[in-house]
């Protein structure tokens, strides 16, 4: 057995498909099946059953893979401590922002890091937390930044700061003198929202669904300045913190009322992939990244 074998193995018990699993670490799916034949050779056990919808593990694969995970997260410490002895910090760092998190922070981390880090390579990218996490899963970035929901289990994630969840809609009279408004009264609105995958999805339908309740999401969209703007337009309502649309609320383009009842939070973390250990670059940019977000939100 060999680390790379564990990990494919850890990334097709995951996502229960060798296809998926092959898409998600940019490999052929002969090449990753070949890598799971040999790991079960050298196991002298079948790890996986084929069914008709993909794989699930056998009683020896459940076993293995808690095991597994513990190797593979000791042998990316064990990477990380080695990289403390390299020289001069170089090279490059990719890092991933939601678009919420990017218009706060992306311009002083990337001030602060070219100041301090010259000779390191910058990629900052911009897009939706489903996104980041599948380019942090295949190795396309180094460091992201998500909204807790549906993590996968192969990222490392870093609580920063929470945030309070309101309900967003175009100002009409019906809404004046109000502050709040609770989930039930909002799930009878038309929502726009972005797609499963995204984190902000996944937190709100599991609030709905511990009432027994839907969202009835009329438009699906994965751009949050497309979002806004439909909902200033009056084709929906949505939920999303108070900071993502202020410049809207400012201009009265948008009503904010609290989400109570419950009250919904969403945790905002530093996350990476446990198959590709930080480099000394990438973990000073987390490091730039804890600290810049001080200066902007109440940390966790």
């Amino acid at each position: 057995m060999d680390l790379k074998q564990l990990r494919t193995f850890l990334h097709v018990a995951e996502t229960g498909s060798l296809s998926h699993a092959a898409k998600r670490l940019n490999v052929t799916q002969p090449a990753l099946s070949r890598q799971i034949k040999m790991l079960e050779e050298d196991a002298g056990v079948a790890l996986f059953q084929r069914t008709g919808r993909g794989v699930v593990l056998t009683e020896a694969g459940e076993r293995m893979r808690p095991r597994a995970r513990l190797l593979a997260e000791e042998m990316e410490r064990l990477r990380t401590d080695m990289t403390a002895f390299a020289g001069e910090i170089s090279g490059e760092v990719r890092l991933g922002l939601p678009p919420s998190v990017g218009s706060v922070l992306a311009a002083p981390i990337v001030e602060t890091f070219h100041q301090r880090y010259p000779n390191v390579k910058l990629r900052i990218t911009q897009m939706l937390s489903g996104a980041i996490q599948d380019s942090l899963l295949n190795g396309r970035l180094d460091i992201g930044v998500l909204f807790e929901g549906n993590v996968s289990p192969s990222l490392r994630s870093h609580p920063l700061w929470e945030d309070t969840l309101y309900f967003m809609t175009q100002p009409a009279p019906r809404w004046e003198g109000r502050d709040t408004i609770t989930l039930t009264e909002a799930l009878e609105e038309p929502f726009i929202l972005p797609g499963p995958k995204h984190g902000l999805r996944h937190i709100l339908e599991q609030h709905a669904g511990k009432m027994g309740k839907t969202f009835n999401v009329v438009i699906e969209v994965e751009s949050l300045a497309i979002h806004t703007e439909l909902v200033c337009r009056g084709l929906g309502s949505t939920a999303l913190s108070y900071s993502s649309c202020q410049h809207h609320i400012d201009a009265n383009r948008l009503v904010a009322l609290k989400l109570i009842e419950p009250q919904i939070e969403r945790v905002t973390s530093l996350v990476w992939s446990k198959d590709y250990p930080l480099t000394r670059a990438a973990q000073a940019m987390a490091d730039i990244v804890k600290d810049t977000a001080g200066h902007y939100f109440t940390l966790l």
